[in-house]
C-alpha cells in the first residue's frame, strides 16, 4: 500500500458506486413490476368498460380509447365490435388472462377476458413499448442526478479524508522537525486515540536511543579520556627509562607502541567531537584557505622533522560548517600526506572556488594508493596491508573514516586519484559554496 489517502479514497468510492448502481438497478426492477401492474390494471378497467357497454342494448360506441389502445369484443356468433387498429380476425390464442402478442411490428400486452354471462370474450391490449419508455425516462431521471452527484462526493470524501489524516499529517511534522539529539517524549494527548498506541511506541524507541546515544557519547569521551593519562605517565616513564640505559631495541618498540595508542586515543576523541558538533548543529561561515594555513602551521614541526615541503595555493573561498570538525578534516588529511610521504618529499594544498563548490585538493608525493583499494579507503579500522603495509607506517584506521562522517555532515564530496604533479595520492574534496546549504 503506497498511500491510506488513496485506499481510502478508492474504497469510499467504489462502495458508493457500487450501492448505488445495486439501489439504482433494484430500482429499475421495482419500476418494471410497479408499471407492469399499473399497465394490468388499467387494461382490466377497460375490459369491465367494455363489458358494461356489452351488456346494455344497443351497439358499443367505436374507438372507445386511444391509438396505443386496441379491443375487440367476440360474440359467439362473432366479432361485435373493435377497435379500428386491431384486426378482424382473433387477437388471441391463449387462455383468458395476460399475455404478450406482437401485432404491427410493436409488442402488445393482451387481457382477454371471458364473460359466460353474456357468452362474450373481451380483448384489450396495450402497446408495451408506452410504459417500457415511461419506465426508461424514470430510470433515467433517477440515475443522471446520482451520475452529476458522483464528483461532488469524490471531492467531499477526499475532503473528510484529508481532515481525517491531519493528526498524522501534524505527528509526521514534528517528527520531521526534531533534532538529531531530541529524544524527548511526545505529548500523547495531542493526538487522537488511533495515534496513541504509535506515538507510545515512539516514545519507547525515543527513550532506548536516548539511551544508547548517551551511553555511545560517555563510552568514547570516557574511554578517550581514562586511556590518555596512564598513557603519558607511561611515554614519561619510558623516556626516563631510555636516559638511564643504552640504545634498547625493546624499548624503541615500547616507544613505538605508546606513541601509536596515543595517535589512536586522539583519533577516537576527535571520532567523539565530531559527533557532538553534528548534534549540536553549530554551524558558521568557514574561510577554508584560512582553516588550512591554521592547521600548517599547527603541523609545521612535524613536517619539519621528515623535512617536508608543504604548500598552500589558492584564494580565499568561504563554505558553511563546523569550525572544529573541518580543522579535525584538515588535520587528518594533512597528517595522512605527512606519514605516507618520505622524508624530503612535497605535499600540496590547493583551495579553489568552481561555481557553486568549492574544491580542497591535497596532494603528496608518497607511493600512492591502487586504484582497486580507493572504496575502500574510508572503512573504519581499514588501513592498505593492515599493520604490514609496504610504507611501515603504523595507525589506526581511524582518520579517513573520521573525514568521511564530516563530508557527509557537510553535504560535501570526496574523490581519490593519483597526483598527475607529485605521483602520490590526491584527495579532492567538494563543499557547497557558503550560503547553499541550510544552517
Amino acid at each position: 500500500m503506497t498511500s491510506i489517502r488513496r485506499f481510502l479514497i478508492i474504497i469510499i468510492l467504489s462502495v458508493l458506486c457500487l450501492t448505488n448502481f445495486i439501489a439504482a438497478l433494484q430500482g429499475y426492477r421495482d419500476s418494471l413490476n410497479a408499471v407492469d401492474r399499473i399497465e394490468e390494471q388499467q387494461l382490466r378497467e377497460k375490459a369491465h368498460s367494455l363489458m358494461k357497454l356489452a351488456a346494455q342494448p344497443g351497439k358499443l360506441p367505436d374507438n372507445l380509447f386511444g391509438d396505443d389502445i386496441l379491443y375487440q369484443v367476440w360474440h359467439k356468433t362473432g366479432l361485435q365490435t373493435k377497435s379500428d387498429n386491431a384486426p378482424d380476425s382473433p387477437f388471441f390464442e391463449e387462455a383468458p388472462g395476460f399475455h404478450f402478442k406482437t401485432y404491427q411490428g410493436h409488442q402488445w400486452l393482451l387481457y382477454r377476458m371471458e364473460v359466460h354471462d353474456l357468452a362474450i370474450q373481451i380483448v384489450v391490449a396495450s402497446k408495451h413499448q408506452v410504459y417500457s419508455s415511461l419506465t426508461e425516462e424514470v430510470l433515467i431521471r433517477t440515475i443522471l442526478p446520482i451520475i452529476w452527484v458522483l464528483p461532488i462526493v469524490g471531492i467531499l470524501v477526499w475532503l473528510i479524508v484529508h481532515i481525517g489524516l491531519k493528526p498524522l499529517r501534524r505527528l509526521a511534522t514534528r517528527l520531521d522537525s526534531r533534532s538529531a539529539d531530541d529524544f524527548s517524549a511526545l505529548v500523547s494527548d495531542d493526538y487522537t486515540e488511533e495515534l496513541q498506541p504509535i506515538t507510545r511506541a515512539l516514545d519507547g524507541l525515543f527513550r532506548r536511543l536516548g539511551n544508547a546515544f548517551e551511553r555511545e557519547k560517555r563510552f568514547s569521551a570516557d574511554a578517550a579520556h581514562e586511556l590518555r593519562t596512564p598513557l603519558s605517565v607511561l611515554k614519561i616513564d619510558l623516556h626516563n627509562l631510555s636516559k638511564s640505559r643504552d640504545d634498547n631495541e625493546l624499548l624503541a618498540s615500547l616507544k613505538r607502541t605508546a606513541n601509536r595508542m596515543e595517535h589512536s586515543i586522539e583519533q577516537l576523541l576527535d571520532q567523539h567531537k565530531v559527533s557532538v558538533d553534528a548534534d549540536n548543529h553549530s554551524v558558521e561561515t568557514i574561510n577554508l584557505y584560512s582553516a588550512v594555513q591554521e592547521v600548517i602551521v599547527e603541523s609545521y614541526d612535524q613536517l619539519v622533522m621528515k623535512d617536508q615541503d608543504i604548500g598552500l595555493e589558492g584564494a580565499d573561498c568561504d563554505i558553511n560548517g563546523r569550525s572544529s570538525s573541518i580543522a579535525i578534516l584538515l588535520r587528518n588529511l594533512i597528517d595522512n600526506a605527512s606519514k605516507y610521504t618520505p622524508a624530503k618529499g612535497t605535499i600540496q594544498v590547493t583551495v579553489a572556488q568552481q561555481g557553486e563548490r568549492v574544491s580542497l585538493l591535497v596532494e603528496d608525493s608518497g607511493p600512492g594508493v591502487p586504484e582497486e583499494e580507493y572504496p575502500r579507503m574510508l572503512d573504519r579500522f581499514y588501513r592498505i596491508g593492515g599493520d604490514h603495509n609496504a610504507s611501515n607506517v603504523h595507525g589506526s584506521g581511524l582518520g579517513l573514516s573520521i573525514v568521511s562522517d564530516i563530508i557527509r555532515a557537510h553535504e560535501a564530496d570526496i574523490v581519490f586519484t593519483r597526483s598527475s604533479s607529485l605521483g602520490g595520492l590526491a584527495v579532492d574534496i567538494s563543499f557547497p559554496v557558503a550560503g547553499s546549504i541550510d544552517k
